[in-house]
């Protein structure tokens, strides 16, 4: 074995714990703002909270790429991450919606409904590498 499958190895495990931390503080800051749009709180609208939103969204597809050069599994050559990637640009689509400046509170709740069941089936694909539909 050569010394840069090695460092690999060593790696997976930081790669994946940063990739878990930035998926549970991306889902927790959806979470935030969600409540700040149905509660008409003016922290909807607030440059820092979208930018580091923004932000945690960037570095959680960052961690995700690299996950993906370490385990050598990629969207279109492994149905499970492709599947993956579909509901993820799922995910952001309803989330964006929830977001909304214009939606009604009960939007909010739908699109924030499909989001979550949209982010756990997410989940449940990455636990065991298996798709759902693709598969």
């Amino acid at each position: 074995m050569d010394n840069s499958i090695k460092e690999e190895n060593r790696m997976y495990p930081l790669l994946l714990k940063a990739h878990l931390a930035l998926i549970l503080l991306g889902f927790l800051s959806f979470l935030l703002r969600t409540y700040w749009g149905i509660t008409s709180s003016v922290l909807l609208k607030n440059a820092l909270a979208f930018k580091v939103h923004k932000l945690l969204t960037l570095l959680m597809l960052v961690s995700a790429l690299a996950l993906c050069l370490a385990i050598d599994q990629y969207p279109v050559t492994d149905a499970w991450l492709t599947e993956k990637l579909i509901l993820l640009v799922a995910y952001v689509a309803f989330a964006m919606m929830a977001f909304r400046p214009a939606a009604l509170a009960g939007q909010r709740y739908l699109f924030a409904g499909v989001a979550c069941g949209l982010f756990a089936t997410m989940l449940f694909i990455a636990k065991t590498h298996s798709p759902l539909l693709l598969g």
